[in-house]
């Protein structure tokens, strides 16, 4: 039964969170790699507060994959600030 021994599917629920985090990460790297360096326009400041936002993402899940829920708390906060300053502009 599936509830017999839940400790496979936590590990492995776990091991889903990682990976998904590593591919938030690959995909900010690939992006930053084709971003100019250097900005100074809104449109630059909203785009590097996105990638802080989906990377604050990426931290909120290797958290709770740790069962950290004070740092995926911390990460979710930021995550959400970062949001809110990348659509306001």
């Amino acid at each position: 039964m599936a509830h017999d021994n839940p400790e496979p599917t936590v590990r492995l629920a776990r091991e889903d969170l990682v990976e998904r985090a590593d591919l938030i990460d690959g995909g900010v790297r690939a992006l930053l790699g084709r971003l100019r360096v250097v900005g100074d326009d809104d449109a630059f400041d909203r785009a590097i507060d996105a990638l802080m936002c989906v990377s604050r993402a990426a931290d909120a899940l290797r958290a709770l994959a740790r069962d950290d829920l004070a740092d995926a708390d911390d990460a979710t906060a930021s995550m959400a600030y970062y949001a809110r300053r990348a659509l306001d502009g």
